[in-house]
């Protein structure tokens, strides 16, 4: 069996496990680049290694076996290119989304990046739209391979939505960080809260705008039908999810040109049977097709966003075709086990089918 040496941004729960530890026919090496980014240590075995301690990467692939090199984000793919040209090994590298634009980026990131797209091996971007940037940025089409994020379907199970109740309970979940669209949902609550007085809001997730968009519901007198979540074990989202009457993703485009791929979220709310509203944003349209298997509006527009929840909330009727539609998307193209077996492909068609 061959390994792979996975480099991604911290170790926690949400960076991309399966797509490290899980891939059917390859062992792993799970790479940090330093002990601080080691935020889980449930997660700390004797195969985490650490970058800044390896001082031989000839002898370190020969003693473990390595055949290739996997970095989980742009600037990761950037950082072992040296490691590639000393060992000769390929690399690919995921693109997950900011990776992909100049967002917030270091000086001389498009520089290093189109050296990444030269000497990289291959890319795999987690939706057709970020595949889209990066040949605009000039990486040839033909290293490029989408590989979308998965859904563990077996712990998401579908139930269909109760469209006899009178529930009016929106539902977000993400960072609390400007592409995310949280006060964009905020106002658009306001709007409909008057003529849907037992609708409520719930937010989960933590980040820098913590404290505004708490001011903002101050502004807005949200009052007790709005609550905002601290970051909670993946557990009690799913929970939440699943008491939901709707779940909302608000995604924008920040003001530096941060973007999504395709908020996992999404996908979860979608496997479990909870209608979604989103937006027109970054890969999101490759997941929901508007009024299939959701509804979908113009990004960063409040009175879009508020017709769209009211109309949702308003049109149970429609619930059980629109969630249906949705457990078969991502049945179809979300299946983290296909997804899975789709990334060991890959690998064997860039190694040879070496695995085998």
């Amino acid at each position: 069996m061959q390994t792979v040496i996975h480099l991604n941004l911290r170790v926690d729960p949400t960076q991309y496990i399966p797509q490290i530890r899980e891939i059917p026919g390859y062992d792993y090496i799970h790479l940090v680049r330093q002990p601080k980014y080691m935020t889980d240590l449930s997660l700390l075995n004797e195969k985490v290694h650490y970058l800044s301690e390896i001082y031989s990467e000839k002898k370190f692939i020969k003693e473990n076996n390595v055949s290739l090199l996997h970095a989980h984000h742009g600037q990761l793919g950037i950082l072992l290119l040296p490691f590639k040209e000393k060992t000769k090994l390929p690399l690919v590298t995921s693109i997950r989304g900011r990776d992909a634009t100049l967002a917030d980026q270091p000086v001389a990131y498009l520089e290093h990046m189109k050296m990444l797209f030269e000497k990289g091996d291959q890319f795999y971007p987690v939706c057709h739209y970020l595949a889209d940037r990066m040949i605009s940025w000039g990486c040839p089409p033909e290293k490029i391979k989408v590989l979308y994020g998965g859904v563990d379907l077996k712990k998401y199970h579908y139930r269909a939505p109760d469209v006899q109740g009178s529930g009016q309970n929106i539902l977000s979940v993400g960072r609390l960080v400007e592409k995310k669209g949280h006060h964009v949902l905020m106002q658009a609550f306001r709007k409909i809260k008057d003529r849907l007085p037992n609708s409520t809001l719930t937010i989960i997730g933590r980040g820098e705008l913590q404290e505004e968009l708490l001011s903002l519901a101050n502004q807005l007198n949200l009052g007790d039908s709005f609550r905002l979540l601290n970051h909670l074990p993946k557990e009690q989202v799913q929970e939440y999810m699943m008491n939901a009457d709707l779940f909302c993703a608000a995604s924008l485009e920040a003001a530096n040109g941060d973007v999504e791929g395709i908020p996992n979220t999404l996908k979860e709310a979608m496997a479990l049977g909870v209608p979604v509203v989103s937006t027109y944003h970054a890969g999101i349209p490759e997941l929901i097709t508007h009024n299939k298997e959701g509804v979908l509006v113009q990004e960063n527009n409040v009175n879009e966003l508020a017709a769209g929840l009211e109309y949702m909330l308003n049109n149970r009727r429609h619930w059980s075709s629109y969630t249906s539609a949705a457990r078969q998307k991502v049945e179809q193209y979300f299946d983290v086990e296909k997804q899975l077996r789709l990334q060991a492909k890959y690998y064997d068609d860039l190694l040879g089918g070496k695995s085998k």
